[in-house]
């Protein structure tokens, strides 16, 4: 098993080599810890765990590389592996997320605080990481803005039935037609089916958010909000160029979806003038309607 952490403390090897041997549950003389940069000549290559630990620049000290011998028998998930080193040698851990994002990191405390960080690296010879965001307030990051992460958000799959439902019928369309295959009907990079399933299914899965409650966090950044009313623009403009059957079936699956978007916004000409969105107060009385309605509870008021 291999871990690879970052520390916000500078920790002498005995202090690392202390708490992952109380990590792990192995003893002292089983754990084996050498700088990276330096002499690899006596090392215990045949330690439980193996441990080479490098010094960076910034809001993190140290990044640790651990490697767990097969030979332990409790072999730990990195989540529980972090927590306990936190606690372990008395520093905040940070380690990377499962979103395919380089910046994207979980954070844990010696207390056990788990919350999500943004980790941004410089450029250079010599990289300097800061830790720029986290979704929760830190005690020992006290001038860490504390803010949900719109990436990670983006990253977190909602079932979208409706657009699944949209592109089925126009599946059965194709099959219908045959070949010559009508331009409305081709689903690729730049044609207007294409724009029409990523917007619906962007417009569908915020909503979809609404109606859980906002899950899996109870919270959603106004920016995404913002993006997906913008959805909504691009899928009016596209029901006015599509070609029947197509403007139909996609009419049709906006109006299902707006529905429950109806049912859980309110009407207010201000919210986003208030909240900070691009849309003015003049823009507002322009555009469509679903720009002047707002959540019933604003999940951003809860960052």
């Amino acid at each position: 098993m291999t871990y690879n952490i970052f520390t916000a403390e500078h920790l002498p090897p005995s202090r690392i080599s202390s708490a992952l041997a109380s990590s792990l549950s192995v003893e002292p003389n089983a754990v084996d810890v050498a700088d990276f940069d330096g002499d690899q000549d006596d090392r215990n290559w045949d330690a439980l765990a193996l441990c080479d630990y490098s010094h960076v620049l910034g809001d993190v000290a140290l990044n640790l590389d651990v490697f767990v011998q097969g030979a332990v028998s409790h072999q730990q998930s990195e989540p529980d592996f972090a927590a306990r080193f936190a606690a372990a040698a008395q520093t905040v851990v940070l380690y990377p997320a499962e979103e395919r994002l380089p910046s994207a990191y979980w954070l844990v405390t010696p207390s056990g605080l788990v919350t999500r960080a943004r980790l941004l690296v410089s450029d250079g010879e010599r990289p300097e990481y800061s830790i720029d965001a986290v979704e929760a307030v830190v005690p020992e990051l006290s001038g860490v803005r504390v803010m949900q992460l719109p990436e990670i958000v983006r990253e977190q799959h909602v079932p979208t039935p409706t657009t699944s439902e949209f592109m089925h019928a126009v599946d059965l369309l194709r099959k219908e037609q045959g070949s010559p295959l009508d331009p409305a009907l081709v689903d690729e990079a730049g044609s207007p089916l294409y724009y029409s399933r990523v917007y619906l299914d962007e417009w569908e899965g915020m909503v979809r958010r609404m109606e859980s409650g906002w899950q899996p966090a109870g919270r959603y950044p106004v920016e995404l909000y913002g993006e997906a009313l913008l959805a909504r623009d691009r899928l009016e403009q596209l029901m006015g160029q599509l070609v029947r059957p197509v403007a139909d079936l996609l009419r049709n699956s906006v109006g299902q979806i707006d529905d429950g978007f109806k049912m859980r916004t309110a009407p207010d000409d201000t919210w986003a003038a208030e909240a900070g969105v691009s849309r003015s107060l003049t823009d507002l009385g322009e555009c469509g309607w679903w720009w002047r309605r707002k959540p019933l509870v604003l999940p951003w008021a809860k960052n």
